[in-house]
């Protein structure tokens, strides 16, 4: 993707939202010194894995129906912000071709994590872009995979990380800026995509 982009151009005075209510998300935007607004999607997460061809076009197109709800809601609803720019992004891990989203509660968090103990897997995030230029409705799409190899862990580790509520918001159940980076053996790919 190219960095001379028309979107770009005068970004700062763009309106930007964020179709997320990952923190992590927010952090990352924040970082760039972007500034946003933050509009979570109306719509249940319905998408099955088990419908697309991969799991790329999966998180592809979850992104998607986030960035394009978010949009029309803030080009329809004057309580919203009119968004120039509306970023929507999932992520999810996979190990087996098997998606791990979020865990529902603690022993499914276990049952995720021991899967994938001392195992590699991989994370994909896809990222969906709606922007208006010139009046028109343009899109700009990606999904980034990250391999990540997970060390021998302690089952007593693994039961100990659970029980202090990390891995609840995460796919996979864990976070790999938290404390489960002590059981990150090695990462190829982006760790942005990661975190």
């Amino acid at each position: 993707m190219p960095l001379n982009l028309p979107v770009l151009k005068n970004i700062s005075r763009k309106t930007i939202v964020l179709a997320s209510a990952s923190p992590r998300r927010r952090e990352i935007l924040a970082d760039m010194g972007l500034k946003f607004s933050v509009v979570t999607t109306l719509k249940p997460d319905e998408n099955n894995p088990m419908l697309y061809k991969s799991r790329a076009e999966y998180v592809a197109d979850t992104a998607r129906m986030k960035a394009e709800e978010v949009f029309m809601r803030c080009q329809q609803d004057s309580q919203l912000p009119d968004a120039d720019i509306v970023i929507g992004a999932d992520t999810v891990v996979v190990k087996d071709e098997n998606v791990l989203e979020k865990p529902k509660d603690k022993d499914h968090a276990l049952a995720m994590l021991q899967q994938l103990n001392g195992q590699s897997h991989y994370v994909l995030t896809g990222v969906h872009i709606v922007f208006k230029l010139n009046d028109k409705v343009e899109r700009i799409e990606f999904v980034e995979r990250t391999e990540v190899r997970f060390d021998q862990i302690d089952p007593g580790a693994i039961q100990a990380y659970v029980d202090s509520g990390e891995p609840f918001d995460k796919a996979g159940g864990y976070g790999i800026q938290g404390q489960a980076s002590l059981f990150v053996k090695s990462i190829h790919g982006d760790y942005w995509n990661v975190v």
